[in-house]
């Protein structure tokens, strides 16, 4: 066989991913308020981009005097307290730049009071006791490395070291810090935090306090007899302490967790009138582009040639940005007629009429491929009649139902969730009568599923519920 280099031709397709189909791609999965980001950095990085409706007299700053600032923030502030949210809504799709509706917007989430956060609110306790410059200066320290759940998990030795604090200074500005509000902040783990919670609350109580120190895991395995015999107390006197520890807050920082606010605006509002659905696509506020006129006329005369270059790139960008923007609304109320059409029954009776439901079926009924649906659908939500969903929460597997269908493992969830709800707390369900009582309900399920269904809710199996219940004071 004769071996040498040789030229040939051959025909192939290959998809190339360009920059503008990249683009066109990223922007289906956005989200309504990272699509305005992704808006507000075009602008700022192509000048061939536009605000539509907004001219170069409302760009340039106006300038008042210090009282007429005042009076304008007083009647702005007087304006938006009598806008009505729901009044504002239209279920039409926005046809011009709303300026209005993004200035609304913005208020109603600059508008929510923002709590004092944990370290502030240690801070302020620590500014009101008498301490030295070096000890508040070790207080601000050791209060920044206090993590989510209220404790200071790092070597606190070695921290000396690193920063020259002397340890016993150290150790009685920690002490200090303890006694704030919420007790036990600051401790290394959840132990020492409740210990430091029972010497405060209960300092004559010297049991509770051996019990929590020396015999807290095997109180979270119930093994009472053990307990008993060790510090030669009844079982009885034992559930009672129990009752007592179960009062203190493992977590101490969990009560200033509750004031972070995670904002979700709605990218698809659904509102049912008559028979019908209305589909209202949450993006007025948006800023609607446009092309300079100045900058196209530009492309006609003749030009450098890198600067030539430049602005037809520029141009063609800033052409496909407005059709992605476009085509992503396209899509997005396509896809949502889908899922209406699909969950029609959830949208009219709630969670308990939820169907299975796949990114293959509506890929299919819309001629789309199914990676289309996934980014359309992620970090996209809906404001319905039911609540605020993912998008993503629509999609899920089925169970076999006794009529030969099937039923979504959302509604599998629910009906879980309300049986544990309404279960008697002495005599809890186990994995087995639920399966029983799903059957009664016309629902193939096996005992296996039902215990991962379980663990994905978070409910603890009924011996633990159990033992839980008579916890309970």
């Amino acid at each position: 066989m004769k071996l040498g280099a040789s030229l040939s031709q051959r025909q192939t397709q290959k998809l190339v991913m360009t920059q503008d189909l990249r683009q066109s791609i990223e922007l289906l999965s956005l989200s309504t308020l990272e699509l305005s980001d992704k808006i507000q950095n075009e602008l700022l990085e192509n000048p061939l981009l536009d605000e539509l409706g907004i001219d170069e007299k409302t760009k340039m700053p106006e300038l008042f005097s210090v009282d007429e600032v005042k009076r304008l923030e007083k009647l702005n502030h007087e304006k938006s307290t009598d806008v009505n949210w729901q009044d504002s809504y239209s279920l039409e799709g926005p046809r011009t730049y709303d300026s209005e509706a993004s200035d609304r917007n913005q208020k109603y989430i600059e508008s929510s009071t923002r709590g004092e956060t944990l370290e502030e609110h240690l801070l302020n306790q620590l500014r009101l006791i008498k301490l030295t410059k070096l000890e508040f200066e070790i207080g601000e320290v050791l209060i920044s490395m206090i993590d989510e759940k209220g404790f200071i998990a790092d070597d606190l030795s070695l921290l000396c070291q690193e920063m020259g604090f002397p340890e016993p200074k150290l150790r009685r500005v920690l002490q200090v810090i303890h006694e704030l509000d919420p007790i036990g902040i600051g401790a290394k783990d959840m132990q020492e935090t409740l210990l430091i919670q029972a010497r405060i609350l209960f300092p004559d109580n010297t049991i509770l306090h051996q019990l929590i120190g020396e015999f807290l895991s095997d109180l979270e395995k119930v093994d009472y007899k053990k307990i008993a015999k060790n510090l030669k107390i009844t079982e009885e006197e034992i559930l009672s302490f129990a009752r007592l520890i179960k009062k203190l807050e493992p977590y101490p920082a969990t009560t200033y967790q509750g004031r972070k606010i995670d904002y979700v605006v709605a990218d698809v509002v659904v509102k049912e009138v008559g028979n019908e659905f209305n589909i209202f696509i949450n993006d007025e506020w948006l800023p609607k582009l446009t092309i300079q006129e100045e900058y196209k006329e530009l492309l006609n005369h003749k030009l450098p040639p890198k600067e030539k270059e430049y602005f037809q790139t520029k141009y063609s960008s800033a052409q496909w940005l407005i059709r992605s923007i476009q085509q992503r609304r396209q899509t997005l109320q396509r896809v949502v007629s889908c899922i209406i059409d699909f969950q029609v029954d959830f949208f009219r009776g709630g969670i308990g009429f939820i169907k299975p439901l796949t990114l293959k079926e509506v890929a299919e009924k819309l001629g789309l491929h199914e990676s289309t649906i996934s980014r359309i659908t992620t970090n996209k939500y809906i404001q319905t009649t039911w609540g605020i969903f993912e998008l993503k929460w629509f999609f899920s597997s089925g169970v076999k139902s006794a009529e030969g269908g099937k039923e979504s493992s959302k509604k599998i969830h629910e009906i879980i969730r309300n049986l544990v709800k309404e279960e008697d707390e002495n005599n809890p369900l186990s994995d087995q009568d639920i399966v029983e009582l799903m059957e009664k309900k016309g629902i193939e399920i096996a005992r296996r599923t039902v215990a991962k269904y379980r663990k994905v809710l978070r409910i603890l199996p009924s011996n633990e519920r159990k033992r839980m219940s008579s916890l309970k004071g």
